[in-house]
């Protein structure tokens, strides 16, 4: 079945910051274009690459459980900056607040070149390999199990895929996103007042 990319900014029904037309360009001019002409789908590519960014990038926060003595914490993972345009946009942007690289305003009603081009990269990644599939420790490389006080051990070159590659990251103009924060959790301590 084919997918009907919708890029239109600010729509109700959009799901991609662009077109097959706006992406080929952007392979046009980088080299080793062999993941994005040899994709079975480029359109499907480029659909999955825009809710990736927006799922990755969207406000959250995730706990990460105390071990060893240590307290819990929180990731807050990195989101836009600015604010959606509209309430009835399936897509975070089109964007109010803005700026692109030059410090200039971006209009609330465009997908700026740089998100494109973003996109159009990941859509290319995700040709290669998928990055959305969980590590699995067959392919972690197991080496070892331990029953009495459980150990495992893994061998120590393992290679894991980002699902936002740097390649990605850095079409993206800093300003766009707010920094990953560490938020600690304190333990809590209570005075007993005695009646």
């Amino acid at each position: 079945m084919a997918v009907t990319v919708i890029a239109t900014p600010n729509a109700s029904n959009a799901n991609s910051f662009l077109t097959l037309a706006e992406a080929q360009p952007y392979w046009d001019t980088r080299l080793f274009t062999d993941i994005w002409d040899n994709s079975d789908d480029q359109n499907a590519a480029i659909v999955l690459a825009t809710r990736t960014l927006v799922s990755l990038l969207a406000p959250r926060r995730e706990f990460v459980r105390p071990t060893a003595g240590q307290p819990g914490y929180y990731i807050i993972h990195s989101t836009w900056t600015g604010a959606p345009a509209t309430t009835t946009q399936a897509l975070p942007w089109g964007r109010t607040g803005m700026l692109d690289r030059n410090g200039n305003a971006i209009a609330s009603n465009v997908i700026p070149q740089e998100l494109k081009n973003a996109t159009a990269e990941l859509a290319g990644q995700m040709s290669k390999s998928d990055r959305l599939i969980d590590s699995d420790i067959s392919v972690q490389g197991l080496t070892s199990v331990k029953a009495g006080s459980v150990a495992l051990t893994f061998k120590s070159d393992i290679v894991t895929l980002k699902t936002l590659p740097d390649a990605v990251l850095d079409l993206l103009v800093p300003s766009w996103l707010i920094d990953q924060e560490i938020e600690a959790m304190y333990p809590a301590s209570f005075d007993v007042v005695a009646e």
